[in-house]
């Protein structure tokens, strides 16, 4: 027998994997599995592959490494967030989230500055959304399960 420790023995990310359940809680009928049939004790499915995947991912010697590992292939990760992304964060909200000189250097009024890229626009939407927190994130996310697939980075 190994003294080695699980995963969810050691840490687990209960604020996130929490957060992620109630999004799919609140998702009604789009739940994944809920046409097969309703059972009362149904558990969110990013719940059951958190813990299933804390249970089977050994625990080793950098725990910050695990962490970013395990968040990684949940697509819990900033980049897993980032390919989730589905709605575009509205222009008041970028503003919102601007220093003063970038305010000065994209916006006129409360509109872009007159030939700002797509590439520019794709930019701020992407500086925006890092720079918000987790449950404002996933305002704008697909919930994990909804991910065509995981990045090639994350395997």
């Amino acid at each position: 027998m190994t003294d080695s420790k699980s995963f969810i023995e050691v840490q687990f990310p209960v604020s996130k994997v929490s957060k992620e359940s109630y999004k799919e809680r609140k998702a009604g009928q789009s739940q994944t599995l809920t046409g097969l049939g309703k059972w009362w004790g149904r558990k969110p499915l990013i719940l059951v592959r958190s813990a299933l995947l804390g249970l089977l991912m050994p625990s080793g010697d950098n725990p910050q490494k695990d962490r970013e590992i395990f968040l990684k292939i949940l697509s819990m990760d900033e980049q897993g967030l980032w390919l989730r992304k589905n709605k575009p964060i509205k222009k008041p909200e970028i503003k919102e989230n601007l220093t003063v000189t970038e305010i000065e250097k994209y916006f006129a009024q409360d509109d872009f500055v007159a030939g700002l890229s797509n590439a520019e626009k794709q930019y701020l939407q992407k500086l925006v959304f890092e720079r918000m927190s987790y449950d404002d994130k996933l305002t704008y996310c697909l919930r994990p399960e909804e991910l065509v697939n995981i990045s090639e980075n994350a395997w």
